[in-house]
């Protein structure tokens, strides 16, 4: 065969495969995004289940970016420590203040990420810390507070004392921000009805690429109908990021009573609440990666609904204008979890990754997202499973931080 022809027929292949991982299906925020990129200031948030509460691949999509453009600084963290969950940056000491989740209590009032972090009593301690050295840091917090509740004392590591509190105390979400050096450890005095929704928190120069992930363990997207509309709206506003990734969908192919129809009308309903209250963001839909119900056999057995949410994810993604990255397609398509397994990729339950896995994929993801700049970088190519086996890591979350 002509060497000509074999490189456009590799070419042509190689495209094709691509095409079937990442998409822009018209996301009309697009040039924006190439623009934050450029400018080196993007500022992404990622929401999901486990596989973003796990802040393993979203940690390596952070890392991969910041190295190629700049640290923006740390990103979203929890409330608190929360049992079961991480997050790369942030640590947690407490005393005296309770964790509560929109997972497993559903009638709190809840902001964006559906976390609480509640004093139990005068003179309750919430220390705040970074895993590894971090600039000054410019932070947002969700607050809410009762009219009774007084302001909360901050320290931080070079002992500057500040109060911290919501700027209307009417027992609404409310913003409220300062500039601080972690650790820094926030102190209740009488201010027992306050809760801490999250921190978000950037270099106090403004610049840099900051990656957050907001995920709970066993999640799905329709369960946002615990969050307090209004207010996760409102902190969408707020924070304003130039790309809103939805990574959900695993939950959901589990779910023997899934009605795919009503769970593709909350898909669309999530994607146009994001963009009335940031209409400058743009979407991203991360559908759902192949895992297994049954790892027996050559391939395993996939969850019933697997193949109707990765189907439909798509279709939306279609039809309201999203980028679309197909997780599954990146991993190989169907039959790749074991594979992935095999090269100690993917963890033995079928569902989640190795570290390994999780890094490997957050890389991938990264190089399609700086690819979106196009005038900057590089066209990318299909992620192909690798042919040598990595090092088997895996991923243990500890009780405390």
């Amino acid at each position: 065969m002509n060497v000509f022809l074999r490189v456009a027929l590799a070419l042509s292949v190689t495209t094709a495969v691509h095409a079937d991982v990442f998409n822009n299906f018209n996301e009309p925020n697009t040039a924006k995004l190439q623009q934050a990129l450029r400018t080196k200031t993007a500022n992404i948030v990622q929401l999901g289940d486990s596989h973003t509460a796990a802040d393993l691949m979203t940690g390596s999509l952070r890392t991969v970016l910041q190295q190629q453009l700049a640290d923006g600084g740390m990103g979203w963290g929890m409330p608190m420590f929360f049992a079961g969950q991480r997050l790369s940056l942030y640590g947690y000491d407490n005393a005296g203040w309770q964790a509560i989740s929109s997972r497993t209590q559903q009638n709190e009032d809840y902001s964006l990420g559906g976390l609480l972090a509640v004093p139990k009593s005068n003179g309750a301690m919430l220390t705040i810390k970074a895993k590894i050295p971090q600039p000054e840091q410019r932070i947002v917090v969700s607050i809410r507070q009762n009219p009774t509740d007084e302001a909360l004392t901050v320290v931080d590591a070079h002992g500057k004392h500040f109060n911290l509190d919501a700027p209307m105390k009417n027992n609404t979400w409310q913003f409220a921000s300062f500039t601080a050096t972690l650790p820094f450890t926030v102190t209740v005095q009488h201010s027992t009805g306050t809760a801490i929704g999250g921190w978000w928190a950037k270099n106090a120069n403004g610049q840099g690429v900051v990656v957050s992930a907001l995920g709970i363990n066993g999640s799905e997207l329709s369960q946002w109908d615990r969050w307090n509309t209004q207010a996760w709206q409102r902190e969408v506003t707020e924070i304003a990021p130039d790309l809103i990734i939805l990574a959900y969908g695993t939950n959901e192919a589990y779910n023997d009573r899934l009605n795919v129809v009503q769970t593709k009308q909350v898909l669309i309903e999530r994607i146009r609440q994001i963009r009335q209250a940031s209409p400058n963001s743009a979407i991203m839909i991360i559908s759902a990666p192949e895992s297994l119900k049954n790892t027996a056999g050559i391939c395993g057995t996939r969850p019933i609904h697997l193949t109707a949410v990765q189907d439909m994810q798509k279709e939306v993604a279609e039809t309201e204008h999203t980028l679309f990255w197909s997780w599954q397609q990146a991993m190989g398509g169907q039959c790749s979890m074991k594979k992935w397994m095999t090269q100690g990729l993917g963890r033995g339950d079928g569902v989640h990754f190795t570290a390994a896995g999780y890094q490997q994929l957050g890389q991938a993801l990264a190089k399609d997202i700086l690819s979106i700049d196009t005038s900057a970088q590089e066209p990318s190519t299909a992620v192909k499973t690798p042919n040598t086996v990595g090092h088997k890591m895996s991923i243990s979350w500890s009780s405390s931080e």
